[in-house]
């Protein structure tokens, strides 16, 4: 299959290496467009890509368009591809504020759509990425999107209507992750480690924690309780987090992020 990707930002860079590292798309299949038609250091590492200037050239014979460009030039980039790239051909779109309608309506319903909203870690493949179910898009050209999707981590399926729920729990969450990541190395320096050693061990507890929560499959709950034990440290720990409003404070942070991202949507 042919792709484009329009835009060679951080994710445009890291759509570009999990599809070439994944062998899903060849260098000779896959075109990246950005201003200034240079290589991006992050692809640098793989010959015969094509890097041009021109969206409308760019898209002219792709079966998937990628737009990874910011939701403040969906005005100026849809308009211009519109009428140069193949009616059928499948639009992916990963921001926020642009529905499915308007995109369809914005470049005169001639394409497949499917919005989609990965995170960062996409860029070292281990994203999560959640696509939008679209009943208008083939399912031969769905299931392709989302294997394209896969390049970036895993996938899974929701409403359209659950995109601003996905935002605030994992569009938006690896901020959420880094704060704490950071305040925990801070914890680690008041106790006499040094900020290399306590970063490395808040780091692989995270890691670890994550892993222990997909291979297990047990609630978060479940989980937490493997290691609070009767009147022990953790418990303590946990008791002071509950005290400073930590869960509620989480909840608050990922509903702004959704009410954010409701309001982009009514722009």
């Amino acid at each position: 299959m042919n792709v484009t990707i329009i835009g060679c930002g951080k994710m445009g860079c890291a759509m570009a290496r999990g599809l070439l590292k994944s062998g899903l798309v060849s260098a000779q299949d896959l075109v990246i467009t950005n201003r200034s038609g240079t290589v991006p250091q992050a692809l640098e590492g793989f010959s015969g890509l094509r890097f041009l200037t021109d969206n409308r050239a760019a898209c002219a014979d792709s079966d998937f368009i990628l737009l990874a460009v910011l939701p403040q030039r969906y005005g100026e980039v849809l308009p211009e591809i519109r009428d140069a790239a193949r009616e059928g051909a499948c639009l992916l779109s990963i921001a926020p504020g642009y529905s499915v309608r308007q995109i369809a309506e914005m470049t005169g319903n001639r394409f497949h759509v499917i919005r989609a909203m990965p995170n960062t870690p996409a860029v070292i493949g281990e994203g999560m990425i959640a696509v939008c179910e679209n009943p208008s898009v083939p399912e031969k050209v769905f299931g392709e999107a989302l294997e394209l999707f896969s390049a970036l981590g895993r996938t899974e399926v929701i409403r359209e209507d659950q995109l601003n729920a996905v935002i605030g729990v994992s569009g938006s969450a690896p901020a959420y992750f880094f704060v704490f990541l950071d305040a925990l190395a801070d914890a680690g320096v008041l106790g006499g480690l040094h900020r290399e050693q306590a970063v490395r061990l808040a780091e692989q507890t995270m890691l670890g924690c994550a892993r222990l929560a997909i291979g297990t499959g047990d609630a978060p709950s479940a989980l937490r309780d493997m290691v609070c034990s009767p009147g022990g440290t953790t418990i303590e720990a946990v008791a002071k987090l509950e005290e400073a409003g930590f869960r509620s404070a989480v909840i608050q942070a990922a509903r702004a992020a959704m009410e954010k991202a409701e309001k982009m949507a009514g722009k």
